[in-house]
């Protein structure tokens, strides 16, 4: 057996009192919450601080070196295998002031809560393909058309607690706002009057015409409720309540050992089929906004000469649940422009991040 393969392959990484001090500054918290017990506020106020200064970033599949000219273009996908996987994004997230995918927002995430006592499992996900424009599985004729395993989620408890929560620190635009308890068919209510969630523990739905699993067991799916543009929700939510439910993700309460991490990883980031090596996307949550996110987002468009990424807010109290992006603006997708945006809007240190590379 190779000496690389870890003898334990289910480890509980954790971040040493520095690395977390350094993570507690970066989210702009006081080094005094180290003292702090585990509880679900702290959790709360961690995971809102997460969403706000560390963004969802795909940015290191397309660049490999900022050191270039100015005028030199991005190139989709050109970085590929700069992403970095686990706890040791932690180099990229503090000293680079940036972010990055799923693979490592969450598990650095995971990382810090163990400083506290929490107990934090990773668990792969299985995403919807209709959960940007908020489909209805139950009408649409793609009907409940879900995508592979390509995300991880954490499920986090800790001594004293009275449930297990949902927390997800690398979705983007759209994702929950706040922990959510694993509570069976329990809606409840996001940071703002036009967001709901809740979780349904079931087997992965399926619609009537399509084939079945042979072999499958309950997991857990996490439904989002999508009102039409300007209609506040109202508890409790009925059949008379305006909007339906739309899945977000599904997952199976099994923690993934670090292997299967970098495998999921590989297969998001640098294999042929990867997804995220077509879109650039940098996204975080906006303080005092009740969940708004900003982000900028770009795809190559054939026949699109001039490649400008779409800068655009989401969500939160003044969306009034619209799914159009408002205060557009927009950046040439060359490294000067671009860089000039990420510093100003992430506060990105491009310096930091060179050395990283």
């Amino acid at each position: 057996m190779s000496s690389s393969y870890p003898q334990n392959p289910f480890p509980t990484l954790s971040y040493s009192k520095s690395e977390t001090e350094s993570y507690l500054r970066r989210l702009l918290l006081p080094d005094s919450l180290l003292s702090s017990p585990p509880t679900l506020f702290l959790l709360t106020s961690l995971y809102h601080a997460q969403n706000e200064q560390i963004p969802k970033d795909t940015t290191p599949l397309h660049v490999s070196s900022w050191s270039v000219p100015d005028e030199t273009p991005i190139t989709l996908s050109s970085g590929l295998g700069s992403m970095p996987v686990g706890k040791d994004a932690i180099g990229r997230i503090v000293r680079g002031q940036a972010g990055a995918f799923c693979f490592g927002t969450n598990a650095s995430f995971a990382s810090f809560l163990r400083w506290w006592g929490y107990q934090v499992s990773e668990v792969a996900a299985r995403c919807y393909l209709g959960r940007r424009t908020g489909e209805d599985p139950t009408v649409h004729p793609d009907g409940w058309h879900w995508g592979t395993v390509t995300h991880i989620v954490l499920i986090v408890d800790w001594p004293g607690s009275d449930a297990r929560y949902l927390v997800d620190a690398g979705w983007g635009p759209w994702g929950q706002t706040l922990p959510i308890k694993l509570e069976h068919h329990v809606p409840s209510q996001g940071i703002n009057s036009y967001e709901a969630f809740e979780m349904r523990n079931e087997e992965l739905p399926l619609s009537s015409w399509m084939p079945k699993p042979i072999d499958n067991v309950k997991g857990w799916t996490l439904y989002r409720y999508i009102t039409p543009p300007g209609v506040k929700i109202t508890f409790p939510i009925t059949s008379d309540t305006p909007g339906h439910w739309s899945p977000h993700l599904h997952f199976l309460p099994i923690s993934i050992p670090s292997l299967d991490l970098a495998l999921y990883s590989h297969f998001s980031a640098t294999h042929e089929l990867a997804h995220f090596t077509a879109f650039w996307l940098v996204s975080h949550q906006l303080p005092g906004t009740g969940g708004a996110r900003r982000s900028i987002m770009f795809k190559d468009i054939e026949g699109d000469k001039k490649r400008m990424a779409k800068v655009f807010t989401t969500g939160g109290e003044d969306g009034r649940a619209s799914k159009e992006g408002r205060d557009v603006a927009w950046v040439e997708m060359k490294m000067g422009p671009m860089k000039e945006f990420l510093k100003g809007e992430f506060g990105f240190n491009f310096d930091a991040l060179d050395l990283l590379t």
